[in-house]
């Protein structure tokens, strides 16, 4: 049996538990592209006990990779402190930069007659991004930018509170995508200008970004060499679960 000690951060603390081999195997079923979808469900099996935000979709990504990070150092061969590609863990963690408690939308000013505010990338919103992938004609990467921009920009006066289900928040991304695909050429560059330079006020415990497979972890040193990285929850299944999986 694992031990895992304790994850404490400003919003959350969260003791996890070993999986069991019917977990992993489930795990190691989904596929590979999917890891937005993998992440969340290895949460539902690996999570004992959580407090502060507890509904694991109202988290933000980075809290979640937090989590599977946490998972990871305490399982795989050469943890706590375990390879990432070229890197390191430590090379990505930025565990002094946590989110403020009372964090409230960046204010962006206006663009094309509307209030536009930014807030985090949240793991509902990452999910339901990812599910929507192919059903509109955009490039992989920018479905991920425009996504992430429909989710995070909220303009003022607008109510999403009763889009508390899979369903419903992906047929309200969905429309939103398209209408801000539909945006004059100028509206548009001007939002994601803003979109794009305020994101760093976000950052916090790790940086992450876009690319055509989703969302990527980036060094925390900005001068790094190191490439993006993921935080993939297959690297935390064991072999005999992997094979038997198929």
């Amino acid at each position: 049996m694992k031990h895992f000690p304790p994850l404490r951060t400003r919003r959350l603390t969260v003791q996890l538990k070993e999986l069991s081999i019917g977990e992993s195997i489930k795990l190691a079923s989904i596929p590979i592209h999917l890891n937005e979808a993998a992440s969340s469900e290895f949460l539902k099996y690996a999570v004992a006990s959580v407090s502060g935000v507890e509904n694991i979709a109202d988290w933000t990504v980075q809290e979640r990779t937090l989590v599977v990070a946490h998972y990871l150092a305490s399982v795989v061969e050469d943890g706590p402190d375990f390879s990432l590609g070229q890197g390191k863990y430590s090379d990505y963690l930025n565990g002094a930069k946590d989110i403020n408690k009372d964090f409230k939308p960046i204010d962006l000013g206006s663009v094309g007659g509307d209030q536009w505010s930014l807030t985090h990338l949240t793991v509902r919103m990452a999910e339901a991004i990812e599910r929507l992938q192919g059903e509109l004609e955009l490039p992989a990467r920018l479905h991920w930018l425009i996504g992430g921009m429909a989710a995070q920009l909220i303009r003022k006066g607008e109510n999403i509170q009763n889009l508390d289900t899979e369903g419903s928040y992906d047929e309200w991304l969905l429309n939103r995508i398209k209408v801000f695909s539909a945006f004059p050429e100028s509206d548009f560059e001007a939002l994601m200008i803003l979109y794009q330079s305020n994101r760093e006020q976000l950052n916090h415990l790790f940086t992450i970004a876009f690319d055509d497979s989703g969302i990527i972890t980036l060094p925390k040193e900005s001068d790094s060499t190191l490439p993006p990285a993921r935080f993939p929850v297959r690297s935390g299944l064991s072999r005999m679960a992997l094979a038997l999986a198929g």
